[in-house]
């Protein structure tokens, strides 16, 4: 195919193990996996945002008073609070002004509104700054709830490092609320372990928003704890069981955030979908549809059979019932039709 090329479908053969005639049909499992992903990638990303967003507001680090605004205007408080903390006066503001340019009495430059110019923030809030350019740019009012709702996931998981935590002065978010944000987290878990834990979701879905194969992976280096990238997963048996376990990693952090928003995931078969394409019948589904392990024979008739197929192939959700009682809905994104007169 003229627009996916041989580099990016080699992976699929050496690493997957797929035969060559085949790896385009993986390429497509893998776009549908990460698809079904996505769903609880987002469940986490809002239950981490919203967590931290409310634990701040409604238990605020003891110390916080008179250093940052808690209230629903936190967002551009606190990161500026952080950015004076954290960034050294001489590093922050600058010195060198041109003709006309007021300074202070320390020789900095000032803006227009009177305060020192400001030459440099932390990443935080330069993200904040961002969002509200864009809200301005695009004609709309600027409020906390909308600067908030439009940061990212890499935004709220910066949260988590060690820059905001501080055992003494009990100013800062750890460990002042990390029983507020992570209430279900088993006792006795860091700071620390639960960013490592965040982070590793992260990098799965930096891979997913970069069109990469989520499914492969690395062996941990044991002295770094970290990818060793000479040192590959080969086989689609242990490729999926890896990323299953990736999978239940991010569905046990949602559940030490909330376990009400995990069981309502679940009720609502937010996981179900990735369970079953992260599996060799998943993928089978895809490259080698006869090796499927679970057969229905239709051997004669098959009316009904074949009028489902038609309702799923025209693009229809179809409600299987039982003497009058909902059975299951069907939907085309994970149907796939074969010649049967093959």
């Amino acid at each position: 195919m003229k627009y996916i090329t041989e580099d990016r479908l080699s992976v699929y053969i050496k690493h997957l193990k797929v035969k060559k005639e085949t790896a385009l049909a993986a390429y497509h499992w893998n776009t549908a996996l990460a698809g079904a992903l996505f769903p609880a990638i987002q469940c986490l990303e809002v239950t981490l945002r919203n967590a931290i967003v409310q634990a701040v507001q409604s238990n605020p680090p003891l110390a916080a008073k008179g250093l940052y605004s808690t209230g629903p205007d936190w967002i551009f408080s606190f990161t500026e609070y952080m950015g004076k903390k954290k960034i050294k006066p001489q590093k922050r503001f600058t010195k060198k002004c041109r003709p006309g340019q007021a300074v202070d009495g320390s020789g900095y430059v000032l803006g227009q509104n009177g305060d020192r110019l400001i030459v440099e923030r932390l990443w935080e809030e330069r993200k904040v700054i961002d969002a509200v350019q864009k809200l301005t740019k695009a004609g709309k009012a600027v409020t906390a709830n909308r600067v908030i709702s439009s940061m990212d996931f890499g935004f709220w998981t910066n949260f988590l490092s060690k820059e905001y935590e501080d055992h003494q002065s009990k100013m800062l978010l750890w460990p002042n609320l990390l029983g507020i944000v992570f209430p279900n987290a088993p006792q006795g878990i860091s700071r620390q372990d639960i960013e490592s834990e965040f982070n590793r979701v992260r990098e799965l879905r930096n891979r997913l928003t970069h069109h990469e194969a989520i499914w492969k992976f690395f062996y941990d280096d044991p002295a770094t704890g970290k990818p060793d990238y000479n040192r590959p997963v080969y086989g689609s048996n242990a490729s999926c069981s890896l990323l299953l376990k990736h999978f239940e990693d991010l569905l046990k952090l949602i559940g030490w955030m909330s376990s009400e928003v995990l069981d309502d995931f679940i009720k609502h078969q937010g996981d179900a979908r990735f369970r079953a394409l992260c599996s060799l019948d998943g993928l089978n589904s895809f490259v080698d549809p006869d090796k499927v392990t679970n057969v229905l024979a239709i051997n004669k008739g098959g009316w009904g059979l074949k009028k489902a197929v038609e309702h799923l192939n025209n693009g229809k959700i179809l409600r299987i019932t039982r003497l009058g009682n909902s059975v299951v809905t069907i939907g085309r994104d994970f149907n796939r039709s074969f010649d049967s007169e093959k």
